[in-house]
């Protein structure tokens, strides 16, 4: 006799709705960290509002060198930041429990590392927040992170204001030799949790992490692709995320040498694949990477131009074109305005920053979905109220639901299940108002337990006693109208025997 699981997953795809208020980046800041700065800094605090880009200044003593995790709820409000030595509340003071996490007095401007802490929701909670950083070490010829750990942020502390609650707690699998910085995140195919990225010290060994309700683990190492060196840069993945891609320069400051790397990503499985590498002649220096809101096209910014690739091209690194040529522009302390890190936006526009010195400049890809100089790269567009040292903030896209198929971190990638042997099962009524009916044949006449998870990947239901011969019974009272998908599983081998697409009705 055998016993079977009913699992029942929502199906609608939400890869770009807009029923959720997800405005977890709607606030960034920036401000001074270069050596030698007064006492007191001040702050740009930038906000995005119906679309609209708003800054003002903040007269706070900040110092921001690079490194910006921040967060705001599903409304926009910010909840807390970090300089990388330090987590700053809402009030622009260091939350409870949340000072020294780099040395001040190493870094008393800031942690200098691009992309080298995230600040992530820990799905399933309200107000509690994760952050993940490294553990730098000097070895000589380089730096490297030796560690990944975390940080948990409960904000229902001081009316509001946030504590840290646990504080750099070493993560699982991650006392290794480290590439720095590139710490990327992007949400799992389940619509809920997150996959977080980074790679060994000068190798192709992609790390990964998952990070659910129970907090952050090891997922897997993957070898693919060319080496990554170790160097200084930005990654992202794409707002559909089905793609990642960085860039960085590395090598000696005499002889440096610059390159972008491009995968294909699956949220399911969490796999890389179809790799692409192109090195830069001459390579120039710093710069990042962005994509544009329909993930068709990626902006690499090389220091002194802008390129753009076609996704969609049969030759993606052959669709190249240069869409921005450093201008020459010098800001009012004679800094050269060129390119550096890009960051897409809530407004469905680009940002970028200017590498190695304190600037007031922002420039911005205008219209990065249009193909070529139709995107519209304008240079040293925005105009800051304070000085700004390299800093963007690290974020992921937060406005990517759950994916089109059916998949969850815990059970794994969904895969079609084959035919069941012997038993024929049948679902019905489709679509259903109150109550779905299934039954199948002799092979099939254990106990079958029954799961219903939400569009976030969330249990909603679950029956453990259903019998499917000669029939089952199960109410949808409750339960948003909708595309639903069942998967049906034997409880002894966990094997998928079948899978189908029901509807709820009003």
């Amino acid at each position: 006799m055998k016993k079977c699981w009913f699992t029942l997953f929502t199906a609608t795809s939400l890869h770009f709705g807009v029923c959720f208020a997800q405005k977890e980046d709607n606030t960034w800041i920036s401000g001074l960290g270069a050596y030698g700065l007064p006492d007191t800094t001040k702050i740009n605090y930038m906000q995005f509002t119906n679309d609209t880009f708003q800054v003002t200044l903040v007269n706070k003593s900040i110092p921001i060198f690079v490194t910006l995790g921040i967060i705001s709820d599903t409304a926009g409000a910010l909840q807390c930041y970090s300089n990388g030595v330090h987590i700053y509340n809402a009030d622009h003071k260091i939350m409870q429990n949340g000072d020294n996490f780099q040395s001040p007095a190493q870094f008393p401007y800031g942690y200098p590392l691009t992309q080298s802490l995230i600040i992530l929701p820990v799905p399933d909670t309200q107000g509690i927040y994760i952050m993940i950083d490294g553990v730098h070490k000097d070895i000589g010829t380089d730096v490297i992170i030796e560690q990944i750990r975390h940080s948990i942020i409960d904000m229902s502390f001081n009316n509001g204001l946030g504590k840290i609650i646990q504080k750099k707690i070493t993560v699982e699998n991650s006392s290794d030799t480290l590439n720095v910085g590139l710490l990327t995140a992007v949400r799992h195919g389940n619509g809920r949790d997150w996959w977080l990225l980074t790679t060994k010290y000068e190798s192709n060994i992609h790390r990964k992490y998952l990070i659910s309700p129970e907090g952050i683990h090891f997922h897997e190492d993957q070898a693919v692709g060319d080496t990554v060196h170790n160097g200084v840069g930005y990654a992202a993945f794409s707002p559909s995320g089905q793609w990642y891609a960085r860039y960085f320069v590395y090598g000696k400051t005499s002889d440096p040498k610059t390159a972008s790397y491009i995968y294909q990503f699956d949220r399911c499985t969490g796999l890389l694949s179809t790799p692409l590498h192109k090195m830069y002649n001459p390579p120039e220096y710093y710069g990042g990477v962005a994509f544009s809101p329909n993930s068709r096209y990626l902006y690499v910014a090389n220091y002194t131009k802008i390129f753009q690739y076609d996704l969609e091209a049969s030759d993606i690194l052959a669709s190249e074109q240069v869409v921005a040529e450093y201008d020459g522009f010098l800001d009012g302390n004679g800094v050269p305005t060129r390119f550096f890190g890009l960051l897409l936006a809530p407004d469905n526009k680009i940002y970028g920053n200017i590498p190695g010195f304190n600037s007031r400049y922002l420039h911005v890809i205008d219209q990065p979905d249009q193909p070529g100089a139709a995107c519209n790269v304008i240079q040293h567009a925005i105009y800051l109220p304070r000085d700004n040292f390299g800093t963007l903030p690290n974020v992921p896209f937060y406005r990517l639901y759950a994916a089109g198929i059916p998949c969850d971190s815990i059970v794994g990638a969904f895969t079609p299940p084959p035919a069941a042997t012997g038993a024929r099962i049948n679902v019905w009524p489709v679509p259903a108002a109150d109550v779905l009916y299934f039954s199948a044949g002799e092979n099939l006449e254990g106990a079958c337990g029954l799961q219903l998870f939400d569009a976030l990947g969330r249990p909603a239901l679950r029956r453990e006693d259903i019998y499917l011969k000669p029939s089952a019974t199960v109410r949808l009272d409750g339960l948003t109208p909708g595309a639903y998908v069942y998967r049906l599983t034997e409880k002894s081998s966990g094997r998928v025997i079948k899978a189908g697409r029901v509807v709820k009705t009003e």
